[in-house]
């Protein structure tokens, strides 16, 4: 596999809930796909990862941001307990080796939209696959919170063919949640630059502007993802610029091709994510 990783890694909802409460712990057994080509060294790879947590989507993403010995790689994971997903971010370092941990991680709830800060490790498990373990301590009112799962790229996904715009240029229509709500069939439109753009608010009267999709420098295959909120809206992101990422995969839905995952966060946790397929 390529160099590779440092760490980091989650959204929202009108209905649904986030997870708060002991241990979550998923299968421990590595999950295969012959047509994902086993890392040809024991480094974590950057990229996409799937999983199922206790039934549900759970979507990761490992976003190298800097190159050198010390690369800095963000991470992102959205955790579907609900239609909407609690929004998981950090960044962290990695060098030559298949364990990297988190030092600051963030989760942002679905519906309580009240970000929380932990740690967090991964581990290379072998055959493409990534061990995330996350942990959330207790405050005030609210319990510890752990997560644990084994996620593994997505299928035909490969992680060291470059993104290109072509792949994700055009009309979406999807699910935009915010934490503190969602809009359905929301639409998103991405030029052949990257620009992109909606005619669609949410939250009341906030706006996406000055959005921008464009392939990561180092070839890995995500997007890297920037949005501008106007400050002169209600909305709880107001005045912020939000930064993360995003990326294709095979659509699971019955005369769909193509999903579109995309997150944006803030650098105190919070942001938005949106799911989309056509």
């Amino acid at each position: 596999m390529a160099t590779l990783l440092s760490t980091m890694l989650t959204l929202v909802g009108c209905g649904g809930g986030s997870s708060s409460g002991s241990n979550v712990v998923v299968d421990t057994t590595v999950p295969t796909d012959p047509t994902i080509p086993a890392p040809a060294t024991p480094l974590i790879a950057p990229g996409a990862y799937l999983a199922s947590l206790n039934g549900k989507d759970w979507v990761g993403m490992l976003l190298p941001a800097t190159q050198g010995s010390s690369a800095v790689t963000n991470f992102y994971g959205l955790t579907y307990n609900s239609a909407d997903p609690d929004l998981y971010s950090g960044s962290g370092t990695a060098s030559g080796t298949n364990t990297a941990t988190l030092p600051r991680v963030f989760v942002y709830p679905n519906i309580t939209g009240a970000v929380r800060s932990g740690t967090g490790t991964l581990s290379n498990m072998g055959n493409g696959a990534v061990r995330v373990n996350l942990s959330f301590p207790s405050s005030g009112l609210e319990q510890g919170k752990d997560l644990s799962v084994v996620a593994s790229p997505p299928s035909n996904y490969k992680y060291n063919t470059a993104a290109t715009l072509a792949s994700i240029e055009g009309s979406w229509q999807g699910r935009l949640s915010y934490a503190f709500g969602y809009v359905d069939n929301f639409n998103l439109t991405i030029s052949s630059q990257g620009a992109v753009s909606s005619s669609t608010s949410f939250q009341q009267d906030c706006v996406l502007t000055q959005g921008i999709l464009a392939p990561n420098f180092d070839g890995t295959n995500l997007f890297t993802f920037s949005v501008a909120i106007p400050t002169s809206t209600q909305c709880a992101l107001k005045g912020q610029t939000l930064n993360g990422a995003a990326f294709t995969s095979t659509s699971p839905v019955a005369g769909k091709t193509k999903r579109l995952y995309i997150v944006g966060v803030t650098t105190d946790g919070r942001g938005i994510s949106y799911k989309a397929d056509r």
